[in-house]
């Protein structure tokens, strides 16, 4: 079996505690549960055995191997000045092993149907062995709905050549050369089958608007929500400032159905208006809160449950006060969990306090998100919350706040007896 160097090391990466961990998985799958008649390799007795595996068996080896895979599979490389294929990663480094597994690797549409694509930008021209590349990558995902992430790469150079999709002005980098418009061009008329859709810059100037019926989930800038006809969006992060919401509006109509909503920064007008906009929304995540002079109506919403926001180490009297807006212009009637990135310091905890003190609904758990352990100064922060919420927890896990209590007492004892 002639293998090349890059998938030898590859596969090298897998240890044999990796390869048990797949293969008791797959045991473990509904597919071999279900009693379903799993096809032989015709091979004969000398040849390795890996080559003895049935088919289906190799089809979910491989499907595993790319759902490990941190981030979307990624079709191309690229350098400073460079870009070509992506050779060092699934799925394509499978096909490089021997004949078999690329017989294998090709005929599994469900290893195609996730992709991310760079776009060259200034890299020009465009080898046009890549754009065919990418045709024949979402061509093998046949049908099935698909998952693409478009990442920008270089800076653009010179005017942007003509495209029948797309229209951009000279100042927008990321997608200002021919390059870009024809990789972009090949992902567009795949539209009608996107189900999940990753742009994490913004792309100007976009007077058209594309119907997208199977999109479910959405990434994008602001000023782009117009170019997108989603009846079905349940999903949207929203990745750029958001002081203001007037142009989320407009969306309203293709997105009514929308569950679950992420702003990259967003004030608290922009938070209550976003709510107010969405009727069925149950999930609202805000990663950083900014400030802004207009102050919204009072929102009422039957259907939120679940509530993210930053709680910066720094607190600064900007963000005290949108803070304590965002409480005081809403009624949560139906809210279950109110969720705090951040590290509960004395002050931040006291601006809480103010916040919860001033809204009109309950809140039944309060969830502090942390990436470093909870220490004791922490803990004695906390526990005046227990006095206006149900439950404080610490990365979903109670917190043992009567134990924490009891060791307080029983130090102090200590303390006094000592004297």
């Amino acid at each position: 079996m002639v293998v090349h160097t890059r998938s030898l090391s590859m596969m090298k990466a897998f240890s044999k505690k990796s390869m048990l961990k797949v293969l008791r998985e797959i045991h473990a799958s509904s597919f071999f549960r279900s009693g379903s008649y799993i096809s032989p390799v015709n091979v004969t007795p000398t040849e390795p055995y890996i080559h003895r595996l049935p088919v289906e068996l190799l089809e979910q080896i491989f499907l595993l191997v790319i759902n490990d895979t941190p981030d979307y599979p990624s079709i191309f490389s690229c350098g400073r000045d460079t870009i070509s294929v992506n050779v060092a990663s699934p799925p394509l480094v499978l096909t490089r092993v021997c004949r078999l597994w690329r017989v294998v690797a090709h005929s599994t549409a469900a290893l195609w149907s996730r992709v991310q694509v760079a776009l060259p930008g200034r890299i020009l021209p465009l080898n046009s062995f890549l754009p065919n590349l990418l045709k024949c990558w979402l061509a093998r995902s046949g049908n099935l709905p698909l998952t693409l992430r478009i990442v920008a790469v270089g800076t653009g150079i010179g005017k942007p050549q003509s495209c029948h999709h797309l229209t951009c002005p000279d100042y927008c980098p990321w997608i200002s050369s021919g390059a870009n418009f024809r990789l972009l061009d090949i992902l567009f008329d795949e539209r009608k089958r996107w189900e999940t859709l990753v742009m994490p810059a913004r792309m100007y100037d976009w007077r058209f608007c594309f119907g997208t019926p199977q999109l479910r989930t959405l990434e994008c800038h602001l000023s782009n929500l117009n170019a997108f006809n989603t009846p079905n969006l349940s999903r949207l992060y929203i990745n750029s400032h958001c002081h203001w919401i007037s142009q989320m509006k407009l969306s309203i109509s293709f997105s009514k159905d929308l569950r679950h909503l992420r702003l990259l920064a967003a004030s608290a007008y922009a938070i209550c208006t976003a709510i107010a906009i969405y009727p069925h929304l149950e999930a609202i995540v805000v990663d950083d809160i900014v400030s802004h002079d207009d102050l919204g109506a009072e929102i009422d919403s039957a259907t939120l449950k679940s509530v993210t926001l930053p709680l910066p180490s720094s607190l600064s009297g900007h963000f005290r006060q949108e803070f304590i807006e965002v409480f005081s212009q809403l009624h949560l009637p139906m809210l279950r969990k109110l969720t705090l990135v951040g590290t509960p310091k004395k002050q931040q905890v006291n601006c809480l306090l103010v916040a919860l003190a001033v809204a009109s609904f309950q809140v039944p758990v309060v969830d502090f998100q942390m990436d470093t352990p909870l220490r004791k100064a922490h803990m004695n922060n906390i526990e005046p919350l227990l006095s206006v919420v149900g439950e404080v927890t610490f990365c979903g896990k109670p917190l043992q706040i009567n134990e924490h209590r009891n060791s307080r007492r029983m130090r102090k004892l200590k303390l006094r007896f000592s004297r």
